[in-house]
């Protein structure tokens, strides 16, 4: 297991009312402890793994112990890549096991939920490995869960512009294209190159007949301004901008971090109560 990012103020250790927004992932799990409002971060941790198993994640907690306070309220984004977005007028709870099945083989040992993403007339149908969520559950009893899918399409701009949405991990990419308000594809892939990135953002450009001079690309996670692959995408998408985060976080900009870097934990932060 390998911890990329870790930042903790012990100053507000004895804050009161405090968010844990975590994100898991096949092979990555990150997590930010806010205020009560999401505004202000407390903490943060970004690992990575071959495996982000219930295993893993106890050892993590285990060594962290900021993870163990009683918290305000526990968000949870799912962000294992077995999802299949189903028409309204298609869909049924009993079949949505055997639509996941068909679409990605066996799932045996995972659980299976399906979210309805409000105001798209759509069911977001996705599984997560059981000793995962059964870690969750016993460790946060009272948490709130989503997929990651859902939770950045609730924080799509409300306009009739077109968007393709992009965040990045250590070695996956997922993208989310918006037409004309109405959401096209969400998926996420692997990449070794610039070029892999490229070829599926271009050809799903092609495939829904946008135009890369008009669309809105918005980018955020594991992406240096610096590097080879934002210029890859500057130089063929002229409306690239990074979407950035919310919340305060000068202790991460003095580490030399990127606010972009942590912009689906802060989405995450915002969804609390």
């Amino acid at each position: 297991m390998k911890q990329l990012f870790h930042i903790h103020n012990e100053d507000t250790d004895a804050a009161a009312e405090k968010i844990l927004s975590m994100r898991i992932g096949e092979r990555h799990y990150s997590y930010a402890v806010t205020e009560k409002a999401g505004a202000e971060l407390y903490s943060l941790g970004y690992f990575a793994n071959e495996e982000m198993t219930g295993d893993v994640l106890s050892e993590i907690y285990s060594d962290h112990r900021e993870l163990h306070n009683s918290f305000y309220e526990v968000q949870v984004s799912y962000d294992h890549p077995g999802s299949v977005l189903v028409p309204l007028q298609f869909y049924d709870a009993e079949a949505a096991k055997t639509v996941l099945n068909s679409m990605y083989g066996n799932i045996i040992g995972s659980s299976v939920i399906s979210e309805p993403l409000n105001g798209w007339q759509l069911y977001n149908i996705y599984s997560v490995p059981n000793d995962v969520h059964d870690w969750v559950s016993r460790i946060y009893p009272s948490y709130k869960y989503r997929h990651n899918y859902t939770l950045a399409v609730g924080r799509l701009p409300v306009d009739p512009v077109d968007h393709i949405l992009v965040d990045f991990t250590t070695d996956e990419f997922s993208f989310i294209v918006v037409k004309e308000g109405k959401l096209q594809i969400a998926q996420t892939l692997s990449y070794s190159s610039p070029e892999d990135i490229l070829y599926h953002l271009l050809k799903a450009c092609n495939q829904f007949s946008l135009s890369r001079g008009e669309i809105q690309l918005y980018i955020s996670g594991l992406i240096e301004k610096e590097s080879q692959l934002f210029r890859e995408l500057y130089q063929y998408f002229l409306r690239t901008d990074f979407r950035e985060p919310s919340w305060n976080l000068p202790v991460a900009k003095a580490n030399g971090y990127p606010a972009h870097f942590f912009t689906s934990l802060n989405d995450l932060a915002q969804c609390a109560s």
